[in-house]
């Protein structure tokens, strides 16, 4: 393992601000991953869960704080700098799929792959070991509008994986699928976590949150244990908890 983890956080926070309104999405937040781990970041709406991962992809930035990203600020860094780390270094699995709808399946997997400026013949070798780890190879040439919704996310986790990133980030991957296409997506998430990848994963279903190595619950933008993540979730839920 590392001596490092290849994710750290200290006193991360992130405010919006409106003309009126000042909105602390996530406050003081200190968090480790290391490199193989699979976490989870759970909690209610509204507590900050996908502010924070879309931070640990540089989607955006924090407003104080530290973040390292494999032993590496990333305050500093350029838009370009900032790209080339989300395309080389981050894999990206969200609900909606964000497939590109007049690209075919091959397409849409081979895109990161384009921008890095890999030569053909080895972007069609990782395409294709992608899209058969994910058993999606035979649908290589269909478009995301021929394909279920569990195939499409499908598509994106192969995706995600085919440029061998770092770290594969998953905003609520089973959030549009039925039940048997979201145990099917996490079982394929689990196989990918066995063979070493490190995952960080956004759900509101605690089954799911359950099934990582480390579960990260938030409540109005903190990090709190889980003994008070259940305590507020019984409050939410109009029970009477005695402190």
């Amino acid at each position: 393992m590392s001596e490092h983890p290849l994710i750290h956080l200290e006193g991360l926070s992130k405010v919006f601000y409106t003309e009126e309104v000042e909105t602390h999405a996530l406050s003081n937040i200190n968090l480790s991953i290391q490199t193989g781990e699979f976490v989870s970041i759970a909690g209610p709406s509204g507590c900050g869960k996908t502010t924070l991962l879309s931070i640990l992809g540089l989607l955006d930035s924090p407003t104080a704080g530290k973040y390292l990203l494999d032993n590496t600020p990333v305050e500093n860094l350029t838009a370009s700098q900032r790209a080339k780390i989300r395309n080389q270094a981050i894999g990206f699995i969200f609900q909606a799929f964000n497939l590109i709808g007049d690209l075919t399946v091959y397409e849409n997997v081979e895109l990161p792959l384009t921008y890095r400026g890999m030569p053909g013949s080895e972007r069609k070798e990782r395409v294709q070991a992608a899209l058969e780890r994910v058993g999606m190879a035979h649908r290589m040439g269909h478009y995301p509008s021929q394909l279920s919704g569990g195939q499409q996310q499908r598509v994106a986790v192969a995706r995600a994986i085919v440029g061998k990133p770092l770290i594969l980030l998953a905003d609520e991957p089973t959030g549009n699928l039925d039940s048997k296409n979201g145990n099917a997506v996490m079982d394929l998430m689990h196989e990918l976590h066995a063979e070493g990848a490190t995952i960080c994963m956004v759900t509101h279903d605690p089954r799911y949150a359950h099934m990582a190595d480390r579960s990260v619950h938030l409540f109005d933008g903190q990090v709190v244990s889980e003994d008070q993540a259940q305590k507020h979730a019984l409050e939410e839920a109009g029970f009477d908890v005695a402190t």
